[in-house]
C-alpha cells in the first residue's frame, strides 16, 4: 500500500487487465505525421514519455475511423489504413514497455470539421457554421443527413478500426461519445431531428452509439475492453442534461461499455465548449466530478472523470469517498509526465503545475506542433530521451531570473554545468511577479514557486541585485552567456501617452485607476488586464489598432 496515497496508487482491474494506479493519460491529438497520416517516431516518443512517468493507461488520441470523416486540413491518424499497422505495433509496444497499458480514442468528426470536397454527413440535414482556425474565419456547408448504408458503414469502421487497434497490441479503444462528435451528435435533441429509427427518443438517438459498441465487441471479443467518454451535458442549458446522461451510461453498460470517463460540453454549444478544456479563468479542480459520482450511482463499471484535475490530495479524497473510480489527466502529463511517480514517492513540491494556459491546444490552430508554456521538452521528446552529458564543463552565465532564466539554470545545471544566474530586482521570478496579481492567475505564482525551489535545490548560483553588463562578464569571463531579459512594452506615438499606466506599472504598483478605464492594446495583456477590472466592478474598454483581438 502506498504510504502516501494508498487509493490513487492501488491496482484497478477490469475484466482481465490490471492497471497499475488510478491514474489514466487522457488522449492528446498527434499534430506531426506523415503526408499519408502515419505515424512519425516523434509521435512514438512523445507517448512513451507519458507511461515512462507512471501513468497506468497513455491513450493515442484523434484516430479518425472511417473516410467520411477524414479531415485534410487537420491531419490526423486514420485508423481505416493498413499502412499504420506498423507504427500501431510500435507505438503499443513503447507503451507496454514502459509498464503502461495502450488505448486508441476512436473519433468521427460527423457534421463538424467540414470539407469543400466530399459530403459532410450529420445527423440530419442543416447548414452548418464552423470556424476551422485556419487564418479563413467562418465557412458555412451543407450537412447531409446520414443515411442508413452509410451509418452501417461507419459503424462497421469503428468495429474494424477498434480489430486494428488489438491486432496491433492495444489493451482497449477509448469510444469518443461526447464533446459533439459523430455519437454526441446523434444523441443530441437539438442535432438530431430524424423521424427514422434513430431519432426521437432518448433510446433512438443513443442507437447509432449502441450500434457502435456492439460491433467493436463483435469484432474484439467478450475480454477487449471499451471505454467510452461522455459529455454529461451538452450545452450550459440547451442539448441533453445530466438526466438523459445518466440513462445513456446505463445503455452503454447494458450493451457492453466496460468504462466509462466523464465530461463535458460540445462543439456545436460555445456556451460549454470551453467546459471540455477549462482555463484558468472559471473552474475549480474537477469540475465534473459531481457528474461523474451521480453517474456511479446508476452503473456498475468504473466511471472516471476528466477536466482540470491536478490535485493528487484531492484525487485521493475522491476515490477514497467512492465518487469515482479512477481519474483521466491530459494537460497536466503535459505539464509534468513525472505526475504519477512524484506523487507515487510524496514529493508534491516537485510537480510541475500546469497553467491551464491552453497553450498546448493553441498549437493545433496555428499549425505548431504541440508545445507546453511550463515543459520545453513536451513535443520534443525524441531529444530528450537519451540522458545529454556535457563533454566538458563549461562556465554558464544567465542574465535574468525569469521563468526563461531559472529553466535553463535549472537546465545547464543538471548537465553538470558550472551556472550562475543574475537578477538585477532583489527577488527571482521576473514578469511572473507582476502577472500574477489577477485573481485567475494564482497557477502562474504555483509555477514561479516550483521554478524557485528548483533553482535552490540545484548547484546554481543566484546573484540577486546584480545586472550583467559587459564589465561583469569581463570579470566573470563565462564561457556561455544566456540572455533571458524579457521583453518591453511598445510605446506608441499617441499625444498624451506619457500620462498612461504602463501594465507593468500597473500590476506592480496597483495605482488607483478610477471607475472607467482605457486599456490600449488587444493582445493577451490587455484583454486579460480588462477582465481583471471588469471582475473589480469597473468598466474597462479596449482598444486595439488591428481588426481582431489576440492578433499575434
Amino acid at each position: 500500500m502506498n504510504p502516501y496515497f494508498p487509493h490513487l496508487f492501488s491496482p484497478l482491474k477490469v475484466k482481465k487487465t490490471t492497471f497499475r494506479n488510478r491514474i489514466f493519460g487522457g488522449p492528446t491529438g498527434l499534430k506531426e505525421v506523415t503526408d499519408h497520416r502515419h505515424l512519425v517516431i516523434k509521435n512514438i516518443d512523445y507517448l512513451r514519455r507519458r507511461a515512462q512517468g507512471g501513468a497506468a493507461m497513455v491513450c493515442l488520441g484523434d484516430v479518425i475511423v472511417d473516410e467520411t470523416s477524414d479531415i485534410s486540413w487537420n491531419p490526423k491518424i486514420r485508423a481505416w489504413d493498413k499502412e499504420n499497422e506498423g507504427g500501431f505495433y510500435d507505438l503499443a509496444g513503447a507503451i507496454e514497455s514502459q509498464g503502461a497499458h495502450a488505448s486508441m480514442e476512436l473519433v468521427h468528426a460527423g457534421m463538424h470539421f467540414h470539407e469543400d470536397n466530399r459530403i459532410n454527413y450529420g445527423p440530419s440535414a442543416m447548414v452548418d457554421e464552423f470556424d476551422q482556425g485556419d487564418g479563413y474565419g467562418i465557412r458555412r456547408h451543407e450537412i447531409v443527413e446520414m443515411p442508413r448504408e452509410i451509418i452501417d458503414q461507419v459503424v462497421d469502421s469503428y468495429g474494424k478500426a477498434a480489430y486494428r487497434a488489438k491486432h496491433c497490441g492495444f489493451t482497449s479503444v477509448l469510444l469518443h461519445a461526447g464533446h459533439g462528435w459523430l455519437p454526441a451528435q446523434f444523441l443530441s435533441p437539438v442535432l438530431n431531428h430524424r423521424k427514422d429509427e434513430f431519432g426521437g427518443s432518448l433510446e433512438n438517438r443513443a442507437r447509432f452509439t449502441m450500434m457502435v459498441v456492439e460491433k467493436i465487441r463483435e469484432y474484439c471479443g467478450p475480454n477487449f475492453i471499451i471505454e467510452a467518454r461522455i459529455s454529461w451535458k451538452e450545452g450550459m442549458y440547451d442539448g441533453y442534461q445530466l438526466e438523459d446522461s445518466i440513462e445513456f451510461c446505463k445503455m452503454l453498460e447494458q450493451h457492453g461499455v466496460d468504462m466509462i470517463q466523464v465530461s463535458c460540453g460540445s462543439l456545436h454549444f460555445h456556451d460549454s465548449t470551453i467546459l471540455s478544456t477549462p482555463s484558468w479563468f472559471d473552474v475549480g479542480e474537477g469540475h465534473n466530478l459531481e457528474a461523474a459520482a451521480e453517474i456511479k450511482k446508476h452503473v456498475s463499471v468504473p466511471v472516471g472523470t476528466v477536466g482540470a484535475i491536478t490535485d493528487p490530495e484531492l484525487i485521493e479524497k475522491w476515490l477514497a469517498e467512492g465518487k469515482i473510480d479512477y481519474v483521466v489527466m491530459a494537460r497536466a502529463l503535459l505539464a509534468d509526465p513525472d505526475f504519477p511517480k512524484k506523487a507515487m514517492h510524496g514529493r508534491l513540491e516537485d510537480i510541475r503545475p500546469c497553467l491551464r494556459c491552453l497553450s498546448c491546444m493553441t498549437g493545433g490552430y496555428f499549425n505548431l506542433p504541440i508545445h507546453c508554456s511550463v515543459n520545453p521538452q513536451i513535443g520534443r521528446d525524441s531529444d530528450y530521451k537519451f540522458a545529454l552529458i556535457p563533454s566538458e564543463k563549461k562556465r554558464v552565465l544567465i542574465a535574468g531570473g525569469g521563468p526563461a532564466g531559472m529553466e535553463a539554470a535549472i537546465t545547464a545545471a543538471e548537465r553538470g554545468h558550472k551556472v550562475i544566474l543574475c537578477e538585477k530586482d532583489d527577488c527571482l521570478g521576473g514578469l511572473m511577479r507582476v502577472i500574477e496579481k489577477e485573481s485567475f492567475k494564482e497557477r502562474i505564482r504555483r509555477y514561479r514557486e516550483y521554478l524557485e525551489r528548483e533553482v535552490a535545490k540545484s548547484a546554481v548560483e543566484v546573484r540577486l541585485g546584480t545586472e550583467v553588463t559587459p564589465e561583469l562578464i569581463e570579470k566573470l569571463r563565462p564561457d556561455v552567456v544566456i540572455a533571458a531579459v524579457g521583453g518591453h512594452p511598445v510605446i506608441p506615438p499617441v499625444k498624451g501617452i506619457e500620462k498612461a499606466v504602463k501594465i507593468v506599472d500597473y500590476y506592480r504598483d496597483m495605482p488607483e485607476t478610477g471607475e472607467n478605464v482605457l486599456v490600449l492594446g488587444g493582445g493577451f495583456a490587455g484583454v486579460e488586464c480588462a477582465i481583471g477590472l471588469a471582475l473589480e466592478g469597473k468598466k474597462a474598454t479596449i482598444v486595439e489598432m488591428s481588426d481582431a483581438l489576440f492578433c499575434i
